[in-house]
């Protein structure tokens, strides 16, 4: 019995150094990826990349933001009718809206919010998650974009003051 409870004892400390091997072996590789990504990034080759949208440019050098809605998304809803109280004057830069579908116009309708209902601008404008704002620079270039929590998040990234407008629910 003490033979097998040894030989056990031995298999198992060859188990850990053979595990402690591949470790070893995994981070090596990760390692070198890391300093290959460095090199990269060092030479220039990995640059982010700039969007350039020439639809949102501007001719009075005031920015554009740009809210990106989905219909069947409470918080984009949510959003845009924040947005639109907000619109009124209180945000220095043009307003837009866009989404694939055409249902999301009726949330701001009546407003100083130009609605833009086109799948293919909203693929090049390549937001991973709604609703998002995007900043775009007079020139047409994205200058930020940041995923909009709240109505708090949206006053901060539009600049406008939270004192300044009601908060409507």
């Amino acid at each position: 019995m003490q033979n097998i409870i040894n030989s056990l004892a031995v298999l198992a400390f060859l188990g850990m150094i053979i595990a402690l091997f591949a470790l070893s072996a995994l981070l090596r590789t990760v390692r070198e990826l890391q300093q290959a990504a460095l090199a990269a990034s060092a030479q220039g080759s990995v640059t982010p990349g700039v969007r350039s949208v020439a639809r949102f440019a501007s001719t009075d050098g005031r920015p554009t933001f740009l809210l990106v809605v989905s219909e069947h998304c409470a918080s984009c809803r949510e959003r845009a009718e924040r947005l639109a109280v907000v619109a009124d004057g209180r945000v220095e830069g043009h307003l837009k809206m866009l989404s694939a579908g055409a249902a999301c116009g009726t949330w701001v309708e009546g407003t100083k919010i130009e609605f833009i209902a086109d799948s293919d601008l909203l693929g090049r404008v390549a937001i991973g998650a709604t609703p998002s704002l995007v900043k775009y620079a007079p020139d047409g270039t994205e200058a930020w974009r940041r995923v909009v929590g709240s109505d708090n998040d949206l006053d901060q990234y539009l600049g406008a003051q939270s004192s300044d407008v009601a908060n409507v629910r």
